[in-house]
């Protein structure tokens, strides 16, 4: 049996599933559904879920490898269907629930110390309040040198077909065939979200630089304000045929590890790096 974990404020419902990633489930507004909710049939699926958080990564490590401090550290691929290492580690291993009372509840994790060299702690702290729902995901290093570190949450939403979205976002990073960025450049006008668009217009799984941390969401029946601090990054995946799309807030650009992690932060011992995401519903 897998523990789920509802939080509940006035119309709001949030269900989390620490054991599963520390990944949200779904995060409703009365009857109306703010991030996709995860099917019955997900099993222990991350790409099922509604939200789970990216860590101490974002996005790909090439071939798993990168170079730091004179040290070479290789990452073996844990998702079948990518020939390169993905999101972090901690999306697909059991964290532990902290705190929790009816509205806000605290998730940890530890890692690291594997073939990733670094000690390390997670806490995720949810917060259902008037507003709607916060979410700050931290990492603090506890091993014994400098450590390179990168956050991103990454939340489906629904109705990828009705959403509309605005977003300053001036820059781009161009992909290869295998998803991994090649080179950054000024966004273009057909994939450009100022002014807003419809977000299925032109299929996409990039991320956008120079973010300045809001996005407005439009459907027909609501609207969803999303505002992160401390990310200047925003992946999104609009990807053909589906009916959801995922807008990542993240610290970093992928293949920051790969390129020197100079976009990437560096955290001394006992350091800490957090972000934090505010969804905000509300009637259009």
């Amino acid at each position: 049996m897998v523990d789920f974990l509802t939080l509940r404020h006035r119309s709001f419902q949030l269900a989390l599933a620490p054991e599963q990633g520390g990944a949200v489930r779904a995060f409703a507004w009365g009857e109306r559904q703010i991030l996709r909710p995860t099917p019955e049939s997900a099993g222990d699926d991350p790409f099922e879920m509604a939200c789970f958080p990216m860590v101490p990564y974002v996005n790909r490590i090439a071939h798993g490898r990168f170079e730091f401090a004179g040290r070479t550290v290789q990452l073996e691929r844990n998702w079948s269907a990518d020939p390169h290492p993905i999101h972090g580690q901690a999306w697909r291993r059991p964290w532990s629930i902290a705190t929790a009372t009816p509205s806000t509840a605290v998730l940890s994790f530890d890692g690291g110390a594997d073939e990733w060299p670094w000690r390390y702690r997670c806490e995720q702290r949810f917060v259902l309040d008037d507003e709607g729902l916060s979410i700050e995901l931290g990492l603090e290093n506890l091993g014994v040198t400098p450590m390179p570190a990168m956050l991103g949450l990454h939340p489906y939403f629904p109705d990828k077909a009705h959403a509309r979205m605005s977003a300053r976002l001036p820059r781009v990073w161009r992909t290869d065939a295998g998803s991994l960025p090649v080179e950054q450049v000024e966004t273009s006008p057909e994939w450009a979200f100022e002014p807003r668009r419809p977000v299925g217009a032109t299929n996409l799984d990039h991320c956008f630089a120079g973010w300045d941390g809001l996005a407005v969401l439009e459907w027909p029946d609501r609207r969803l304000t999303l505002r992160a601090v401390r990310c200047s990054c925003l992946q999104v995946y609009a990807p053909a045929g589906r009916d959801f799309f995922c807008i990542e807030p993240q610290t970093a650009p992928p293949g920051a590890l790969e390129r020197g992690a100079e976009e990437a932060a560096v955290l001394v011992p006992g350091e800490r790096l957090s972000i934090e995401i505010r969804l905000s519903p509300g009637e259009r």
